[in-house]
């Protein structure tokens, strides 16, 4: 199904509206791909899978140190925040 939008100025990007009858379960947000293609004036948007939110052993081993770290000091972080 193909949609007539206009480019409007985001910053100093542009953004193109994508109406929410064709997003159909997506929302803003939702991480996507944009590829010039080789046709003249044309761009190709897909929209991305959701990333599933694994983490390796390594990176539980940090979050687990951090989240101890956070409890035990969390006062003085307080303080130290103010200070």
């Amino acid at each position: 199904m193909a949609t007539i939008q206009k480019l409007i100025k985001a910053g100093s990007s542009v953004a193109v509206v994508i109406p929410k009858s064709l997003l159909g379960k997506h929302s803003a947000g939702a991480p996507i791909s944009i590829e010039k293609d080789t046709s003249p004036n044309t761009f190709r948007v897909r929209v991305l899978p959701k990333k599933k939110n694994t983490l390796s052993a390594r990176e539980k081993h940090v979050l687990s140190l951090t989240d101890s770290f956070v409890k035990r000091y969390r006062t003085d972080l307080k303080r130290l925040k103010d200070a």
